[in-house]
């Protein structure tokens, strides 16, 4: 079993619409995959869903009070997938998640064993993929999130706010924890993927991050996505849209990053 974290320095970056696009697309090729909403700040995965939990939120199962079962949703028979789809939601009501965001040290030291106790607890349930949305920025929840991942893949818009958080994020966060990462920058306007720009912005980018670091590639702007509302898997319901085949794409390179390239399916 694999586990993604999406993480971004900064909201607004496109990373829970990716995160349930890629999780859709990994469980249309045959896997069985999970996808858990670790935003502590702006949970949103029951929306992009339009799901109800079965009877429980990620806070409860980290806090130990429900277990996993409780916690996960399958949405396959609802679906027309080669593999399953499980979601697992946060509360979203605004008193839950500032109680959330105030939780101490110890807390999420204990969140994160149980967030590993989960992986283990999908592992023996034969789940291929879990993709996790965590929380922009660094948070205790966000670093869990990092931590209990194979891969985090950093969604980054083209901008210098963007660039310079994370390049702060590589520093504290990701070299830090010794972990594998990954770069996808979302919301391109399409003029700066056209030449002399593009050569000018992969430069940008590489300075900025280094000639080691991997880069996944360059996610269009397109209108359709904001134009659903938030309400839409593109991957599910659009499949012909150019986001959708552009991402399909971006899926299948995961696999030239080391010690991800394993799967059921073994596209990606």
């Amino acid at each position: 079993m694999k586990t993604l974290t999406l993480h971004s320095y900064k909201g607004g970056t496109g990373r829970t619409t990716l995160a349930a696009n890629i999780a859709a697309i990994l469980a249309q090729r045959g896997n069985k995959v999970a996808v858990l909403d670790l935003d502590s700040w702006s949970p949103s995965l029951h929306t992009i869903f339009r799901i109800e939990p079965n009877s429980g939120f990620m806070h409860q199962y980290l806090s130990g009070s429900i277990d996993h079962r409780e916690l996960i949703t399958d949405l396959t028979p609802a679906l027309n997938l080669e593999g399953e789809l499980h979601v697992g939601v946060a509360d979203y009501h605004i008193d839950v998640i500032r109680e959330n965001l105030s939780k101490d040290r110890k807390w999420h030291m204990n969140a994160l064993s149980r967030l590993l106790h989960l992986k283990e607890e999908l592992r023996d349930e034969k789940f291929d993929y879990v993709v996790m949305d965590s929380s922009p920025g660094i948070h205790s929840s966000t670093v869990n999130a990092v931590v209990a991942s194979d891969l985090t893949l950093v969604i980054c818009k083209i901008d210098n706010f963007d660039l310079d958080g994370t390049v702060q994020l590589m520093d504290v966060l990701y070299e830090r924890l010794d972990k594998e990462t990954a770069f996808l920058f979302n919301k391109v306007p399409p003029p700066m993927l056209e030449e002399p720009r593009r050569s000018q912005v992969e430069d940008i980018i590489e300075n900025a991050f280094g000639s080691d670091a991997v880069l996944m590639g360059f996610m269009e702007y397109y209108p359709e996505i904001p134009l659903s509302m938030g309400i839409e898997v593109h991957a599910l319901t659009s499949p012909d849209l150019k986001f959708t085949r552009n991402l399909k794409d971006i899926v299948s390179r995961l696999s030239i990053v080391s010690g991800y390239a394993e799967s059921a399916s073994g596209e990606c």
